[in-house]
This record gives structure tokens, C-alpha cells and sequence, in this order.
């Protein structure tokens, strides 16, 4: 077996980050116009909070109790009290059937009965 010595690097820590500089900046003078526009296109076809709280309810045959829907920037919020991790699920199922492009947060609490 040979031992290698490992060498000091030609550069510096400091030049390797003067470097690396103008490509952030690069990245963060991309117009997010384009952003923008795609999220608003997916949140054309968001549902109302009233439909998806019907739509739920009768998905988990009113098995999830205080059902409250939120639509935010963020995306659909999901509140409720469940009995099983499946009524859960369901809920999680019937929301993405309505609105698949829009981000969900399934906020059901689960308690055992």
C-alpha cells in the first residue's frame, strides 16, 4: 500500500466563493411573473370550501365531524375530527379528486373512540 499526500488546493475559500456569486445572482433575477401565472392558472379551477366540505362529508359517509375548508395562497386546508386514519385518508382521496394541481393539508385529527 502507498500513502498519497494530498495537496492544498490551488484556490481559496474565498475566491471559489467570488465565483459561485454571480451565479446566484443569475438565479434570483428570474422574472417570477411565470411563477405566478402557473399557480393562478391551477387555482382557476379550485372548488368552493362549501362544495368540498359537502363532497367530503359524503365521501366519508358523514363520518368525519366538524369538516372546515380553507382556501389560502398556500394551497386547501382540511380541519376535522376523525375516528381512523382511513376516514383520513378518504378525506385526503376526495379533496384531490376535486382539485389535483392545488397543494392540501389535511389537518383531521384522529381520536379513538
Amino acid at each position: 500500500m502507498s500513502l498519497q499526500i494530498l495537496q492544498k488546493p490551488e484556490r481559496t475559500v474565498a475566491e471559489e466563493t467570488m465565483t459561485v456569486k454571480p451565479h446566484v445572482e443569475r438565479v434570483e433575477s428570474k422574472p417570477s411573473r411565470e411563477v405566478s401565472q402557473r399557480y393562478t392558472a391551477a387555482w382557476e379551477s379550485c372548488p368552493a370550501p362549501a362544495k368540498l366540505e359537502s363532497e367530503i362529508l359524503s365521501g366519508t359517509h358523514h363520518q368525519v365531524q366538524n369538516v372546515k375548508v380553507r382556501c389560502d395562497h398556500a394551497g386547501i386546508t382540511v380541519y376535522g375530527v376523525s375516528s381512523s386514519y382511513y376516514l383520513k385518508q378518504l378525506v385526503t382521496q376526495t379533496v384531490q379528486t376535486f382539485a389535483p394541481s392545488i397543494p392540501l393539508m389535511n389537518r383531521v385529527l384522529v381520536q379513538a373512540k
